[in-house]
């Protein structure tokens, strides 16, 4: 019983919290990354080019969470 709660509770919190961390972290490497003065120059230092790829990216990433999440929880 232990091992089930334990193992439930784990998957709960990779599926909620543990994708969309690694994905805003990856959301940020553009921006803050190694190569960040590339992308900048590629987007003309434009601040709303880069809300825009953001928010496009975000919600791409938002959507491959929630099917990760759904994996994740298909083997119960």
């Amino acid at each position: 019983m232990n091992k089930k709660l334990y193992m439930g509770v784990f998957d709960s919190m990779l599926v909620k919290y543990g994708a969309f961390m690694i994905g805003y972290g990856v959301l940020g490497l553009p921006v803050f990354g190694y190569n960040s003065s590339e992308y900048t120059k590629k987007r003309g230092n434009n601040a709303g080019a880069m809300t825009e790829d953001y928010i496009r990216n975000s919600s791409l990433l938002l959507n491959l969470s929630k099917a990760i999440g759904k994996l994740v929880i298909s083997y119960k």
